[in-house]
């Protein structure tokens, strides 16, 4: 099959959700030539699948591409899907940015403008760029816009670019507004056109040498591979289904587990982990539950419920904000804890995981035979696992942070053993809850419902990208809304009576021109207009 044939294969697959079967076809027609727009539903895909570090590594690459191609439309999206994976990192200072650089793409600038963007910081190196600042130059470009997303001409495409640019950036700058000063999220540490390798995930600084280890590099990674393979397939059959949902000051969490011993369950909290157990009665590493927390919390406020098909948690943040993430973005996979959907991390993350907790080969997990107990080798694995977490604290808390972190410790000391004891704590000693089976513990939903889904998560709704034309379409109502809103009287009959006539396919905000003329109804290309009553 040609390369063209399998990327559409993969195209359509992320398109339909099937975000593994995409990524599969996708590398294989990639492997043939580095397209941009390839990379860019690959990219979406890993983004879906939360491989934050691959989504971004996929747009910096297609970014890079479409550069050298001086491919303007191209270079634009790719500036877009690194706003987005980068939002969703937690990383806003450097969405908005990025997103800023869209809209100058589309607007026409000299691709190698020095705009000194990414330099708009204070003394701390704390970005200071504003929502408001956006809003008012939104202001400023609004007839062009109305006429050209109600076909008054102009390019589309770019229209539709730049509306997706802002509304990304509006989001990420209102997120910014809540945090508190030096916090992660608003530095900068992005360039305009980044040079990533060819591999991504790699790290140099953590990356360990065949010629120290008398290993063939291809062999050492299929070792790893195996280990992966075994691990991915546990945490599939083994993991905990979960959701959360948040409100300013508290996390909600549920996890999804039958029959919990409620006399013997409890709840031990650190500011920035909880350990929940046990959830069955085996005994194992496995028999409880770890959340390494994206933000602090309250341990002394911990509430929780235990209830014949789930645990309801309750957290009370220590700073008031959204989270962009219940845990910590190199923890997520790599406990017992799935979310909505429990699929494994990439072979990618695995191998950036272990590398940094300074394994360089499977022989020193020193774990049980995998053919004779898999349940007592997932476990064993799992204790590891934990152990590399807590060892790294906090350290890896903001995504990107993790190699940054790494880096610096990896030179200084060399690479480091994880702790042997998976429970021991990173934090100040931990709050501990004993069950009560015969009585709630906690507080009510935030959001009750009758849904059969569940709990819909109404506070990350718009945080995902996987809607980006609703996104588009609610930012293009809100601005003619907010346009009505702050025009005059004149303005607003102009509107009215072009809008009405046409159908809804016109709009002017001339007076004058709109009070002698008579509107028709003008659908879009390839559209036709027809009657109520035909």
């Amino acid at each position: 099959m040609s390369s063209a044939a399998l990327a559409d294969e993969g195209t359509k697959a992320v398109a339909a959700g099937k975000y593994a079967e995409g990524i599969e076809k996708l590398s294989q027609a990639l492997k043939e030539r580095p397209a941009p727009l390839w990379l860019l539903e690959r990219s979406k895909a890993y983004l879906r699948t939360n491989e934050f570090d691959l989504a971004l590594h996929d747009a910096e690459k297609a970014l890079q591409v479409a550069f050298s191609r001086a491919n303007r439309d191209q270079m634009t999206e790719a500036q877009l899907r690194r706003a987005i994976t980068l939002f969703r990192m937690g990383r806003y200072a450097d969405a908005d940015v990025c997103a800023f650089w869209a809209t100058r793409l589309v607007e026409k600038a000299k691709a190698t403008e020095d705009d000194g963007q990414q330099d708009k910081v204070d003394e701390n190196g704390d970005y200071v760029v504003r929502a408001s600042e956006v809003s008012n130059a939104e202001k400023m470009d609004r007839n062009q816009q109305i006429a050209t997303a109600m076909g008054g001409g102009g390019n589309s495409k770019a229209t539709s670019l730049k509306n997706q640019a802002t509304s990304w950036r509006l989001q990420a700058l209102n997120q910014l507004e809540n945090l508190p000063a030096g916090h992660p999220g608003l530095k900068v540490n992005v360039v305009k056109y980044p040079n990533p390798s060819d591999k991504p995930g790699a790290n140099p600084s953590t990356a360990v040498s065949a010629k120290d280890q008398g290993l063939d590099e291809n062999a050492k990674r299929d070792s790893w591979k195996i280990v992966w393979n075994h691990f991915s397939s546990a945490f599939v059959a083994k993991s905990v289904r979960s959701s959360f949902y948040q409100t300013d000051t508290t996390i909600n969490a549920d996890f999804f587990v039958k029959n919990v011993p409620a006399d013997r369950f409890a709840v031990s909290t650190q500011p920035q982990k909880v350990v929940m157990g046990p959830i069955a009665n085996t005994g194992s590493n496995s028999d409880s539950l770890q959340l390494h927390l994206w933000g602090r919390v309250k341990p002394a406020e911990t509430k929780y419920t235990v209830k014949s098909m789930k645990i309801e948690l309750v957290l009370k943040k220590e700073t008031p904000g959204k989270w962009p993430m219940l845990q910590r973005e190199d923890s997520e996979g790599f406990t017992n804890i799935a979310g909505n959907t429990k699929v494994a991390p990439s072979f990618e993350r695995f191998s950036t995981l272990i590398s940094r907790l300074g394994y360089n080969h499977p022989d020193e997990l020193n774990l049980p035979d995998v053919s004779i107990d898999l349940d007592g080798w997932y476990d064993a694995l799992l204790g590891k696992l934990a152990a590399g977490l807590d060892e790294h604290g906090e350290s890896s808390k903001i995504p990107n942070a993790i190699t940054e972190a790494t880096s610096s410790s990896a030179s200084a000391n060399g690479a480091t053993q994880p702790k042997s004891n998976p429970t021991q704590a990173s934090d100040s000693t931990p709050t501990t809850s004993k069950a009560d089976s015969t009585k709630t513990v906690g507080s009510a939903q935030a959001y009750p419902t009758s849904s059969k889904k569940g709990v819909v998560n109404w506070d990350r709704i718009g945080d995902d990208d996987g809607d980006d034309e609703s996104k588009e379409d609610a930012d293009v109502n809100s601005f003619f809304q907010k346009l009505y809103k702050d025009a005059d009287d004149d303005t607003r009959r102009a509107m009215m009576k072009s809008y009405i006539e046409s159908n809804g396919t016109s709009l002017s905000t001339s007076w004058a021109e709109a009070k002698s003329k008579t509107y028709k109804t003008q659908p879009p290309d390839g559209a036709e207009a027809k009657k109520w009553d035909e």
